[in-house]
């Protein structure tokens, strides 16, 4: 007899739309009463093809401005969220087997509320964080599914207590949080690196959505 499947209740995720249609985004912010933070699909975009330089470009609120201006994203694709409240966000690190956590209280100070990478570094507390065990099993899960050996995941813990999941980086930077928390990801990584039994990873699956790959 086969090994019954256990089935995992997915990450809770933002409701979310990318597209660069005014009129799927006017029925989006409508939907959620303009309540949304807007990304790019990527953060950094060159600021000069002359120059080489780069552009940061942060998450932000989205405004009545954008929406007067809506017209303007059929130029280039744009990612929205609706906005959750947080009581602090998390960088979740695994590295094979082990998952390690630190909380980011990143409303602890106006200039990192929206995104944290604005880097308050004097007023925002960093500690470890103990993950509950179902997400951690999901984090390992999700790792596994996608053929990673390394993932840097971000989280929001709500006010209520709920994690949500907002995304996973395959080549995350990670010395940053260690210096902050003192998390052994330096020791995970070379352990890893070192052992000569790992475990084969399973094949990627096909791309879905994350709330399908947990389902």
């Amino acid at each position: 007899m086969a090994p019954r499947q256990v089935r995992r209740d997915p990450f809770e995720i933002p409701p979310t739309l990318i597209t660069s249609d005014p009129e799927e985004f006017l029925e989006f912010y409508r939907r959620h009463d303009g309540n949304l933070i807007d990304k790019l699909p990527s953060t950094v975009l060159p600021a000069s093809q002359l120059t080489g330089n780069e552009l940061m470009r942060f998450t932000q609120p989205v405004t009545t401005r954008d929406v007067g201006y809506a017209r303007r994203l059929r130029f280039s694709p744009v990612l929205f969220q609706r906005n959750i409240a947080k009581r602090f966000e998390l960088r979740i690190t695994v590295v094979e087997d082990e998952v390690l956590a630190a909380e980011i209280h990143s409303q602890a100070t106006y200039r990192t509320q929206l995104d944290w990478r604005h880097y308050d570094w004097d007023h925002t507390p960093y500690r470890i964080h103990a993950l509950p065990d179902d997400i951690r099993d999901k984090c390992l899960e999700l790792t596994r599914r996608l053929g990673l050996r390394f993932g840097a995941i971000d989280m929001i813990v709500t006010p209520d207590g709920n994690y949500v999941f907002l995304e996973i980086n395959p080549s995350g930077q990670w010395r940053w949080i260690e210096d902050q928390c003192g998390l052994p990801i330096s020791d995970a990584l070379c352990h890893a690196l070192a052992r000569d039994d790992r475990p084969p990873l399973a094949a990627p699956r096909p791309t879905t959505t994350f709330a399908q790959e947990l389902s």
